[in-house]
């Protein structure tokens, strides 16, 4: 004899989980997910639909093989791009060459073979400019003008005061210093200058094993190696010192390391692990950040990574860069949220989105101010992330599953009845609802898929602004309700929503179970 019908509300929070068995995820972390694909949990709140990407110019850069760079650089919604070797800068209107092939300097360049080229901007009071590093070469340097065959220029590899860097991988700007990463050795230039790097003012360290990045952050530059980070403080060469963080993991994917939310995140042997973390508590792996998606991670297969991030929804972003078609091709999202302890992240997959290298940067005054997301592969285009909701022109194909959750209790069988989804849609959407039961037993019905579409966005009420307290929102987006009728019965069960379209992107926001449940015999 069955009780009263009874609800159930599910808020989707959490983000993908694989590290936990099927019973504890479905007890103690409700509203997770087991399959989180193309959504990425919102700082609003729920699971969002992401965004996809559209070409950036309609043109392909010149030559073959795979793009090598993307600077953004100050001009607005400008970016140098390297490709077969060769600089072009690129907007959206315009690919041109930005050095002149018979220059003596260029001409004398040595082959990369899909190398990846890296840079820093640094200012010493002649406006912006950048210095690019391709591991083989003298640096490149691109003044911010566009016109073929000026804007960049090759350092002359044989010049006494440049040779210290020639073939450096890795480049930053630190306290009007340039910083270079050159095998093991950590190479600083005298003070103001892109040109001089053996005088009075310039450093050489040896970091005993070979950099795989530098990022300055909080006033140090770090250092990483495959094997350990090192910090360097000081104000100038005469007190700059390193000391280690740990001596026992460094950074194994090098283009992995990023600040995100006021934290680095690297991909370290034993996952991606948080900077703050390591440094505060050790090289304990209870402080790898991913550790939540082990599995995941584990799984993600290519020949290299690359990294970018979204400042403005808190996200990090991995790819896993490979042979495999674009539509074949997986990453990671992290979101950031500042509110939880430790690194405070909550993951998803991506799958479709392909990077080798990529860049992202703001532009604009407050008030106006806008976020720029540029990638490429071997494809020879640049394309913009963030900007439409297609990957190109390709459907974005996004699927969340819950756990199977036991609701209350995981012996006692409930018949469901309804489920409805509140949903907060910018656009005209329509996805498959699936109710599944007891982790898909062939014995039990399993009801097919029933689909929801929607025709506008959600009623909403006071402002937009989502503000959490505990778990309830308030003066938030009050999203519309979606009833289904469902049937089937279960001691657990899960919920599977798939959406595959170019229509705007929706947010997942909660779902309430309605059931009735047997009494205990």
């Amino acid at each position: 004899m069955a009780t009263d019908w009874q609800t159930f509300p599910l808020e989707f929070k959490g983000g993908l989980i694989s590290n936990l068995s099927p019973l504890q995820q479905g007890t103690n972390a409700i509203g997770s997910a087991t399959i989180l694909e193309n959504f990425e949990p919102s700082l609003a709140g729920g699971y969002e639909k992401i965004m996809g990407f559209q070409k950036f110019n309609t043109s392909v850069v010149p030559t073959s093989g795979n793009v090598q760079c993307i600077s953004l650089v100050s001009n607005n919604y400008t970016a140098v791009v390297v490709r077969n070797d060769k600089y072009h800068v690129v907007t959206s209107s315009a690919i041109t060459q930005a050095h002149a092939d018979n220059a003596t300097n260029y001409a004398a360049r040595s082959a990369l073979s899909g190398a990846k080229v890296r840079f820093t901007h640094y200012n010493f009071g002649a406006g912006e400019k950048t210095i690019f590093v391709d591991g083989v070469n003298a640096p490149a340097y691109y003044d911010g003008s566009q016109s073929a065959g000026s804007s960049v220029t090759f350092a002359n590899a044989s010049a006494s005061a440049i040779v210290p860097v020639v073939g450096s991988s890795h480049v930053v700007e630190f306290k009007n210093h340039l910083v270079f990463g050159k095998g093991n050795k950590v190479i600083v230039g005298e003070i103001t200058s892109d040109s001089n790097f053996t005088g009075s003012d310039a450093l050489e360290i040896n970091v005993k094993s070979s950099i795989t990045g530098l990022i300055v952050f909080r006033e140090q530059l770090i250092v990483f190696t495959k094997n350990s980070i090192q910090k360097m403080t000081g104000v100038g060469v005469t007190d700059f010192k390193l000391a280690p963080i740990t001596e026992n993991l460094g950074c194994i994917k090098p283009d992995t390391i990023q600040e995100v939310g006021g934290d680095i995140l690297f991909y370290a042997p034993d996952g991606i692990r948080s900077l703050a973390a390591t440094e505060k508590i050790g090289d304990f792996g209870l402080e790898v950040a991913s550790k939540p998606i082990k599995k995941d991670i584990d799984g993600l297969s290519g020949t290299s990574f690359d990294s970018y991030v979204i400042r403005e929804k808190g996200q990090y972003r991995l790819l896993a860069f490979s042979a495999f078609t674009v539509n074949e091709s997986e990453g990671l999202i992290a979101t950031k949220f500042v509110d939880q302890g430790g690194a405070g992240l909550n993951w998803s997959k991506t799958k479709g989105i392909k990077s080798y290298v990529s860049d992202s940067r703001y532009y604009g005054e407050a008030g106006s101010v806008a976020e720029m997301i540029l990638f490429a592969h071997t494809d020879g285009y640049i394309y913009q992330g963030e900007a439409t909701s297609a990957f190109d022109t390709a459907n974005i194909k996004a699927i969340f599953e819950s756990p199977f959750m036991p609701i209350n209790d995981p012996t006692i069988r409930k018949t469901f009845y309804k489920c409805g989804l509140y949903l907060d849609p910018s656009g005209a959407i329509s996805l498959s609802l699936n109710i599944k039961y007891d982790q898909g037993e062939a014995s039990i019905i399993q009801p097919p898929p029933v689909s929801v579409v929607t025709t506008g966005t959600g009623l909403t009420f006071f402002n937009s602004i989502a503000s959490t307290y505990d778990s309830d929102k308030y003066s938030a987006d009050f999203n519309k309700l979606y009833n289904n009728a469902v049937v089937g019965s279960g001691k657990t069960v899960a919920i599977r929503i798939e959406e595959e379209s170019v229509n705007p992107s929706f947010r997942l926001d909660t779902a309430v179970l309605e059931y009735s449940a047997e009494t205990r015999q």
